[in-house]
């Protein structure tokens, strides 16, 4: 059993305390800050607003702009507080927040997460549960890893109720090359056939070519209406190229990443196929075992609960 909030703190308890495995005690302080250290990805990338100002015990800060600021947002800048949170926007270079500034600071950069995966509410309610489940006193110097397992995993959850499928990113890109041929001639074959039988554009000499008029083309050969030496032709044409393009984890991206697929219990070479199941170990810790941060976490947490040990 984890009880918090107690006038008990660990050492000084009644002595039926030890024998029962009953732990109290209070909690240091935990923050959106530290859960970020851990596991950024829940809050995307952040906007820099630069040469923001401070000042010591207001809760306004001035801004060069709130454009793309909102209400609720979470920001982190030189001079506030752990845990700082948009509470209104206040002017056309102004916030408040929800701490007081520590310090007077002029030329500092804000930093404000926009678009997190999982919404900074969502977020600092699971901040709040692990706060209440959690007892310092029992997890010693484990405690920061088992709060951000403990977090992470029901953040997971809500990604993965929130989930969309995954597109495949497409871009069209420029070819260009030399065309291939002798000089003084009028034929000359491209290394590949353009899509849909067509140039974007064919030069000589830096002068761009009338299609059926200076040239034809058919298929990879060109023909041209008068023969060149070939060194100053250049022809281009459009093509379609997959790309990985790098942007914010998505919710099913998160989901993914962190979601138990368990062990290979049995597989098949006819019409390929694979069964997983679930670590038994775990069977009892409900849902904490549907992530692989939950099965950290109540792997962490079996030991922290195993209570006294006698020694011979």
């Amino acid at each position: 059993m984890w009880s918090a909030g107690s006038e008990w703190s660990s050492a000084g308890c009644p002595p039926w305390v030890g024998a029962t495995n009953l732990v109290f005690g209070t909690n240091p302080p935990y923050y959106l800050d530290n859960f970020l250290a851990f596991s950024p990805k829940f809050f995307g990338p952040a906007t820099a607003f630069a040469n923001s100002s401070t000042t010591a015990g207001s809760s306004t800060v001035t801004v060069p702009s709130v454009t793309g600021l909102m209400m609720g947002q979470f920001v982190q800048c030189p001079g506030l507080p752990p845990g700082s949170l948009i509470t209104g926007i206040t002017g056309a270079a102004s916030i408040t927040v929800n701490t007081v500034a520590t310090a007077t600071l002029s030329g500092v950069t804000l930093m404000a997460y926009a678009a997190p995966v999982v919404p900074t509410a969502v977020i600092q309610l699971y901040v709040n549960l692990a706060l209440a489940s959690l007892v310092q006193a029992r997890w010693q110097d484990s405690w920061p890893l088992g709060m951000a397992w403990f977090i992470a995993h029901y953040c997971t959850l809500f990604a993965e109720t929130d989930s969309a499928a995954l597109a495949t990113a497409w871009q069209t890109i420029v070819h260009g090359e030399v065309p291939v041929g002798a000089a003084g001639q009028a034929v000359y074959t491209l290394s590949a056939q353009p899509p849909g039988d067509a140039l974007q554009a064919l030069t000589n000499n830096g002068l761009f070519l009338t299609p059926g008029v200076d040239y034809t083309l058919s298929g990879g050969v060109i023909t041209l209406a008068a023969p060149s030496d070939g060194d100053h032709l250049y022809a281009t044409w459009p093509i379609q190229s997959q790309t990985q393009v790098t942007v914010p984890a998505t919710a099913a991206q998160i989901a993914a990443q962190g979601i138990a697929t368990g062990i290979m219990t049995s597989k098949s070479v006819g019409d390929v196929s694979a069964s997983y199941a679930q670590l038994t170990m775990l069977e009892d810790w409900g849902s904490f075992g549907l992530t692989k941060y939950g099965q950290q976490f109540a792997s962490m947490a079996r030991i922290m609960g195993a209570g006294p040990l006698l020694v011979y």
